[in-house]
């Protein structure tokens, strides 16, 4: 297995930008720049000349040439080394919800809906018995018999 140096550390407003681009591959600059980082022509214009980023050639909707952009091996790489890196400050990512969305109600959840099935009694009868499909009967088991 051929191994890829990604070099120094990136810093975070490049991890940034993999990222952006890691979920939205082959993206314009443009729409990065609506993810609200900062720097990003700068940013991926030096991604771009140290090979964490591919540049491809397209068109926008009104036909209008464009440059696309998507993550090389090497930038795969940088992003895998920087959740390596990140992976034992936060072993379990936490989202930032307000504070009323934390608080509960003071009930708690108990899954109801996953707990086996228990109806009446006889109501799954019918599962014993074939389904007529034009001509033929089919069985649960999978198999089916012609109709005479």
């Amino acid at each position: 297995m051929k191994v890829i140096s990604t070099g120094p550390s990136l810093k975070s407003e490049q991890v940034a930008v993999l990222r952006a681009l890691e979920k939205s591959n082959m993206a314009p600059s443009n729409a990065l720049v609506k993810t609200g980082i900062g720097g990003v022509h700068e940013t991926l214009r030096w991604l771009v000349k140290q090979g964490y980023v591919q540049e491809h050639p397209g068109l926008q909707s009104n036909g209008a040439a464009s440059v696309l952009h998507s993550l090389s091996s090497k930038g795969q790489a940088a992003l895998r080394k920087a959740d390596a890196a990140a992976a034992p400050e936060s072993p379990v990512p936490s989202i930032a919800m307000p504070r009323a969305a934390r608080e509960t109600s003071g009930s708690v959840y108990m899954g109801e809906e996953l707990r086996p099935f228990t109806g009446r009694a006889g109501s799954m009868d019918a599962m014993k018995h074939p389904s007529r499909f034009g001509e033929n009967l089919r069985h649960a088991d999978g198999s089916i018999t012609p109709v005479t």
